[in-house]
């Protein structure tokens, strides 16, 4: 009889105990459900108390944005980066933008090395940092889908902002070296608005995959090595520094920097500018390459690739998630 007045006293402070976690976020299992999974339980009470999953989505968005604000330096350490690389784009390699091939090619290259790297800097540790406290709230209930989708929104949002910035490089080198842009974009009347939107996109893409790793691994010195060699790795199959042939050329196209070198040199209208030998030698002729086609259905086709490669991953990184609940660290 005792122990049935204390077991029925247990139940009730935590069904008080879960009307209040309700509001904050995940509820509180009962004695009968402790230690055990959420995939393993039914649809009892700690289901009947557990919020909706567009509610937990807004609650680990709001406070995802609210631990990247409080870190002030982080954050302008994110913002700062694109815009020394617009500096660098400037002065290093904006001199023969839009004036030559090999000058604009070798400005677009700049330009999606830094898309790339600042979309791998912004994500890669994101969740492997937070691994403790993600196995502590999946074990009171986190959907593993809300927790991903809340770091891929507000990652989205940082890309969104930093490629303003990074795209500022456009218009820098036209006011530092008054060099003409071309006249309109593929797509769109202007070609402002289309190089936004290829940055935005490689560097999500990259962010992303990013978002993945960090979901891979189980410490954060081993994303932060990595970092550097998935963009060498990058860097090498974009097709632009070295020519790709046989088996090469086709894990080039699986590599995000190849599809945005398509797009920025489709955009560029690189096969249009004259090489930087014709200067002197005008009689060689500029062979056009298939991978700066500059037409509507190749652009299209370059900005759904990038956004499957984010897509793709994204889902890879929700599903490697699943494992944190095995890790027994």
């Amino acid at each position: 009889m005792e122990n049935r007045d204390r077991r029925e006293a247990y139940d009730g402070r935590a069904a008080r105990d879960n009307r209040a976690g309700a509001q904050g976020g995940y509820a509180r299992r009962p004695a009968n459900q402790q230690g055990r999974r959420p995939q393993e339980r039914g649809r009892g009470s700690y289901g009947e108390n557990r919020i909706s999953a567009m509610k937990e989505y807004r609650i680990s968005t709001v406070r995802y944005l609210l631990l990247l604000f409080s870190n002030v330096k982080n954050l302008l350490v994110m913002l700062s980066f694109p815009a020394i690389a617009a500096v660098i784009t400037v002065w290093v390699a904006g001199e023969n933008m839009f004036v030559n091939y090999e000058g604009t090619k070798s400005a677009c290259f700049v330009i999606v090395s830094a898309a790339i790297w600042g979309g791998l800097f912004n994500s890669i540790q994101t969740i492997v940092q937070d691994r403790e406290n993600v196995k502590r709230d999946y074990s009171s209930g986190l959907r593993w889908r809300c927790y991903t989708a809340s770091r891929a929104t507000v990652q989205f949002l940082i890309c969104a902002l930093q490629s303003v910035i990074l795209s500022l490089s456009i218009q820098g080198v036209k006011m530092a070296y008054d060099n003409v842009l071309p006249e309109s974009g593929v797509i769109f009347p202007g070609p402002r608005l289309e190089y936004y939107v290829t940055i935005l996109l490689i560097m999500y893409a990259a962010d992303s995959m990013g978002l993945m790793i960090s979901c891979i691994v189980k410490k954060a010195e081993t994303a932060s090595v990595m970092a550097p060699y998935i963009l060498i790795v990058q860097l090498i199959f974009s097709g632009i520094l070295f020519e790709m042939k046989g088996i090469a050329n086709t894990v080039s196209y699986l590599m995000i920097a190849r599809w945005g070198m398509e797009g920025m040199g489709s955009t560029s209208n690189l096969n249009e500018l004259p090489l930087k030998i014709q200067a002197t030698v005008p009689q060689i002729t500029h062979e056009a390459e298939e991978m700066f086609e500059s037409s509507t259905g190749h652009l299209l086709l370059v900005w759904l690739v990038l956004i499957v490669f984010s897509v793709l991953f994204v889902t890879l990184g929700n599903l490697f998630l699943h494992r944190v609940a095995k890790d027994t660290r």
